[in-house]
């Protein structure tokens, strides 16, 4: 899993998993963003040409290759409809772009929130799915796991290092990483995610309120997060199994919030994919 080519896509998109058409996402948003941030900034009017065709090239060409938003909304549009009218029509709360201003002329402030929400699908899709991919970012925030030697190979190894002790024999470094193994030391780094239900959907939950609040100012008459109800749609696009409830949902969401010095993993794939020069 080094190389990205790993995780490019297929020709056809039609039987590809949604996980996969998502990896080239987050990086494109994070550059768009970018770009929407520079241009509430200048005034010069061929710099803003340029951002705005740069826009307007990534809607008409690079969104419909990497063919994510079309395929996310052909298999679960129904979704995505009910997050983004919980965001817009919830009563007394307001969901509005954190880091980029509003009222720009080229791009819609209704698109602005798609395009939000769109990242925050497809960060929670790769976090889910595929959390391989952060190595150690992925480790160091709870959703990978090192694979540590079993007690069948702890004990065979300990049987084999004292027979190879007791007949003196030769076998150079294979010694050192035998006795590692026969202490329980991997001789290697090999990171896994959990099977577990419960522990894939804290993942999931996790990611998504930690996007939530790198991009959205919240405002609500609870705590300011992202509506649970949007949280239990994603994982429907996801496929969690079993379907979460509000009172499973809410409590991993308050764990998680306000962890302000934590970046979602989202942000660390810009490490492994190099984010497009637009």
């Amino acid at each position: 899993m080094d190389k990205h080519e790993t995780y490019s896509q297929r020709t056809s998109t039609e039987d590809s998993p949604l996980w996969e058409l998502a990896f080239e996402y987050p990086p494109l948003y994070e550059a768009l963003e970018g770009l929407f941030i520079e241009a509430s900034e200048i005034s010069a009017p061929e710099t803003l040409k340029g951002i705005i065709h740069a826009y307007q090239k990534t809607e008409e060409e690079t969104f419909k290759n990497i063919a994510f938003e079309t395929t996310l909304n052909d298999r679960f549009g129904h979704n995505v409809k009910e997050i983004l009218r919980l965001l817009n029509e919830t009563h007394g709360s307001t969901f509005t772009p954190k880091r980029v201003p509003l009222g720009l002329d080229f791009i819609t402030d209704e698109r602005q929130l798609e395009l939000i929400v769109l990242n925050i699908i497809a960060g929670a899709l790769i976090a889910y799915h595929i959390p391989e991919v952060y190595k150690e970012d992925g480790k160091n925030a709870g959703a990978l796991k090192q694979l540590y030697p079993s007690e069948k190979v702890i004990k065979l190894s300990q049987k084999l290092y004292k027979a190879i002790r007791d007949d003196r024999l030769w076998v150079g470094d294979f010694k050192h990483s035998l006795w590692d193994l026969s202490q329980g030391e991997p001789l290697e780094t090999q990171l896994l995610r959990s099977e577990k239900p419960q522990t894939k959907l804290e993942c999931l939950i996790k990611e998504i309120t930690l996007l939530s609040e790198r991009h959205l100012t919240m405002r609500t008459k609870g705590k300011g997060r992202f509506p649970t109800l949007a949280v239990i749609e994603i994982s429907k696009i996801v496929q969690h199994f079993p379907k979460p409830d509000v009172r499973t949902v809410s409590p991993i969401q308050k764990k998680y919030a306000k962890k302000y010095k934590e970046e979602p993993l989202a942000t660390k794939w810009t490490r492994f994919f190099v984010p497009p020069d637009l």
